[in-house]
């Protein structure tokens, strides 16, 4: 009797731990529909806060607040000097230099701010002010960003960057 126990203990486990198993995988987000959704999100943000936006090659919106100085923007290898403020489109603030008061400095090209950040610093000139409405694919994508189990940036989050260029 023992023995029957303790086989249909072995079993029932057996059956519980393999039923968790899930070999399907997580859905894919087709890239242009993703992108259409995201440039509709943006478009509706724009017009519901009555603002008017250009909009670069690659879908990335921007306003240009405080114009620049000259013809210069920056080259690959550029070495930059930035102050920015970091905010989820509809959602609340994830970053500024200004409350560090210690302004983003990096290279163009080298890969250390994300795609659209860096597209967006090399359209700029020399102390302008632009704030600019990245798509997710050109910020942190599907991943978004977590910090001690604590969500910074959702996945497929459209980010805003106020960002002006100091140096180059």
């Amino acid at each position: 009797m023992k023995l029957s126990k303790y086989i249909f203990l072995f079993f029932l486990t057996f059956i519980l731990f393999s039923s968790c198993n899930n070999n399907e995988p997580a859905p894919l987000i087709d890239a242009d529909i993703q992108a259409e959704r995201e440039d509709q999100i943006i478009q509706q943000y724009l017009t519901e806060n009555n603002l008017t936006a250009q909009k670069t090659d690659l879908g990335i919106y921007y306003i240009v607040l405080e114009e620049g100085e000259g013809a210069t923007t920056p080259n690959e290898g550029a070495f930059v000097v930035v102050n920015y403020v970091g905010k989820v489109l509809y959602g609340r603030q994830f970053d500024s230099s200004y409350e560090t008061n210690k302004p983003l400095t990096f290279v163009i090209g080298s890969g250390s701010v994300v795609v659209g950040f860096e597209e967006a610093v090399k359209q700029m000139k020399l102390n302008e002010k632009t704030r600019f409405f990245i798509p997710s694919r050109y910020a942190y994508g599907a991943s978004g960003i977590t910090s001690g189990g604590r969500e910074i940036i959702p996945p497929f989050a459209t980010l805003i960057f106020e960002i002006k260029l100091e140096s180059l």
